[in-house]
């Protein structure tokens, strides 16, 4: 009676040989997944920071032009 864990050498060889080139295809697109993932989620903070700075500025701007305002009112009126 043959034993089940004993094969073909051959089979095994072939096994092996299959084994590799998988496993470098699925390590690429494991790291081409982690680098685009990387450049997206830049961009998309680069983004959202040119936002923030826009809406403080814009804030900034505004209460400058509303001081403004008041000197110049207090200006007239005296």
């Amino acid at each position: 009676m043959a034993d089940k864990h004993c094969s073909d050498p051959g089979m095994e060889q072939k096994r092996r040989s299959l084994t590799t080139p998988i496993a470098v295809i699925g390590i690429i697109v494991v790291v081409a997944i982690l680098v685009f993932g990387t450049i997206w989620m830049i961009r998309g903070a680069q983004q959202d920071t040119a936002d923030a700075v826009r809406a403080v500025s814009t804030l900034y701007l505004d209460e400058l032009a509303g001081r403004r305002e008041q000197v110049v009112e207090n200006n007239l009126n005296d």
